[in-house]
């Protein structure tokens, strides 16, 4: 299932355009089960590709829906992987990522270090035995490591990439993505409401797509402060004070089927009802394009 969010019409031949697609935006557990088809079950994982051949492939995240990812295809030779922390859940589908398997694929992979461990570490143990029977030291991928700062700004071809550390225990990387004219923010796990407030709407402002983290409903919050996750009014609230075009609500609780996340849609439009702000839900298969033309007419 798949749908297309347009900052306007993007024609078939249309170059420089960004594709972000969302392979998993559960959070937490994977989930199954006829009460979940709608928004499915992975955990974290994106792409975002670009028409222009100078830019790398970017994907974000190593959740249960990077195995979906791998199984849909490259190209690898150029692939720029941004991890925004190492919780179990935005790792775990990495052992089952295809690609690693191709000896032509290339990753560059980018993490700000987190309890005194890299990523590498964290990959290294968690495809040792007695858990996993094939090591990271044999992959015949070609794999790059870098520890990042904790914010920071580079270039990766035509691709600007900023990045800003954000609450979540542990620590977390909120991403953006800009790309001739279009830009895109990736939060990742995220408390909006533990003092980082005004770091998300500065990592957002202007963007034409935020994908953000919104677990919880505000009674749920309640009970559950500190655990690193926000809800869809912390959302709504970011979005409108950076001047977002559109904001897709992710990380979706495991308890949180789809009538439940039909209703958690339903109160932020609700909330963001009058300001022009389009609101949807994430879902495993989402697609969403942007243009430069498109960009343009957002702003």
């Amino acid at each position: 299932m798949a749908s297309v969010l347009l900052c306007s019409p993007v024609e078939p031949d249309t170059e420089n355009t960004m594709r972000i697609t969302l392979w998993g935006t559960r959070g937490s557990v994977p989930v199954s089960g006829a009460p979940f088809v709608r928004h499915g079950g992975s955990t974290t994982c994106l792409s975002i590709d670009f028409d222009d051949t100078t830019a790398p492939r970017i994907v974000i995240d190593a959740g249960t829906g990077l195995a979906e990812l791998g199984r849909a295809g490259g190209p690898w030779s150029n692939t720029l992987v941004l991890q925004t922390h190492l919780h179990w859940d935005h790792v775990q589908g990495f052992p089952f990522f295809g690609a690693l398997f191709d000896p032509s694929a290339n990753f560059d992979f980018w993490a700000v270090e987190r309890d005194g461990e890299t990523l590498r570490q964290v990959l290294d143990r968690q495809m040792s035995r007695p858990t996993f029977p094939v090591g990271l030291d044999i992959l015949p991928s070609n794999l790059e490591f870098e520890s990042i700062p904790l914010n920071g700004r580079r270039h990766r071809g035509a691709v600007d990439i900023s990045w800003t550390e954000l609450w979540h225990p542990s620590g977390s990387t909120g991403y953006r993505i800009e790309h001739d004219g279009c830009t895109f923010v990736f939060t990742g796990d995220v408390e909006a409401q533990q003092g980082c407030h005004d770091q998300l709407v500065e990592l957002a402002r202007g963007a034409d797509v935020l994908v953000m983290d919104a677990q919880y409903f505000p009674d749920e919050y309640a009970g559950k402060e500190g655990w690193g996750h926000s809800t869809p009014a912390d959302a709504v609230d970011v979005a409108l004070a950076a001047g977002v075009a559109r904001l897709v609500l992710t990380h979706h609780d495991p308890s949180h089927d789809d009538a439940r996340l039909a209703q958690k849609l339903k109160l932020a439009r609700s909330l963001a009802k009058g300001t022009g702000l389009l609101v949807d839900n994430a879902f495993d298969g989402m697609s969403i394009e942007l243009s430069e033309r498109g960009a343009r007419a957002a702003a």
